[in-house]
């Protein structure tokens, strides 16, 4: 058994939570799954480790991504 989480379980996860999810593929050829902050928050809201915990490590990834350079302040 694989530990790893594939693009269809998180999808499969996002979707029993009712989380939007869009599949886009990059400059690279990559497919990648984007989930927007709402839905961040409500995986946080779920996660095993606790929400509270969860949404400080969400917290942080939001700030930190707001600080890259080129970074879109929508």
């Amino acid at each position: 058994m694989s530990d790893d989480l594939t693009d269809a379980d998180a999808k499969a996860i996002c979707a029993q939570l009712g989380i939007d999810t869009k599949t886009v593929t990059d400059a690279f050829g990559r497919t990648l799954v984007l989930i927007n902050e709402a839905g961040m928050r409500k995986l946080a809201d779920h996660a095993p480790i606790g929400p509270t915990t969860a949404h400080a490590m969400v917290d942080q990834m939001f700030a930190a991504a707001r600080d890259l350079p080129g970074a879109s302040h929508e």
